[in-house]
């Protein structure tokens, strides 16, 4: 009889795995949804919990390929195309350029400047920094040179996007559907490398499609609250996440 109890503990330990990545979904997808951004700075932590890192990754990009399935076509009318011509091929560049730092510089090393840099942009933009309306190309580049860096030491390509857009002198629509199109484009370019080396398997995608209702509600959700907040509150929450995301990388480089 006792040969019998591992299969139901078994089966039990999945339905619980799989009801957290639900909640997970969830929570992430209502950050997104308002913000725009900050889908994988809240799903990559708490499905960490539950799941190993050969797993987190690839289920959040996949999350992050259908959650645009749901607004990118509205967000697309307002995307600041400008910046995304020069952002993109800047992040391309930068990629590599932050996979050899990462051969070069410890992980606590990264993670301090990476924090410093985070936390000095958001309080620079809180004091109320502003860019032009049309900057020059090279510095659009420069920005994306430095996601694409941040992206290649530390799968981090978002803050230098969003303090960029968030100086320039657009409404909070325009700076919500401009990050929903680029990560939409950084998630859909990781899906390559990810599927070609075989990390999107079967439970990656029961896991992800089984996930997607949840994952149109809280989208749904955020985008509501959006709608209906004062634009100041999306920027309160924006640099309050880039604040916080900086200080948990800075206190993780001096506590390891």
């Amino acid at each position: 009889m006792d040969r019998c109890k591992p299969a139901p503990q078994g089966a039990a330990r999945m339905l619980v795995t799989f009801l957290f990545v639900v909640f997970s979904t969830f929570l992430a997808a209502l950050l997104r949804g308002f913000t725009g951004f900050g889908f994988a700075i809240a799903a990559v932590p708490l499905l960490s919990l539950v799941l190993p890192p050969a797993r987190v990754v690839p289920l959040t990009v996949m999350l992050q390929v259908l959650a645009s399935l749901v607004d990118l076509r509205a967000a697309s009318r307002i995307t600041d195309w400008r910046s995304m011509v020069w952002l993109t091929p800047g992040m391309v560049v930068g990629t590599p350029l932050g996979l050899f730092l990462l051969t070069r510089l410890s992980a606590n090393d990264a993670r301090l400047t990476i924090g410093v840099l985070i936390l000095g942009s958001a309080m620079l933009l809180g004091r109320g920094l502003r860019l032009p309306a049309r900057p020059a190309n090279w510095m659009i580049g420069l920005v994306g040179v430095v996601s694409g860096v941040m992206n290649g030491v530390a799968a981090m390509s978002g803050p230098p996007v969003v303090a960029y857009l968030m100086a320039l002198p657009h409404s909070a629509m325009v700076v919500r559907a401009t990050s929903l199109v680029f990560f939409t484009l950084t998630a859909v370019v990781a899906m390559v490398p990810l599927a070609v080396a075989g990390l999107i398997d079967r439970q990656t995608l029961l896991f992800a499609l089984l996930s997607w209702p949840v994952l149109l509600v809280g989208t749904h959700l955020g985008a509501w609250a959006f709608h209906r907040a004062k634009p100041h509150y999306h920027r309160r929450i924006a640099l309050t996440i880039l604040s916080v995301l900086a200080m948990v990388l800075i206190a993780r480089a001096f506590r390891d």
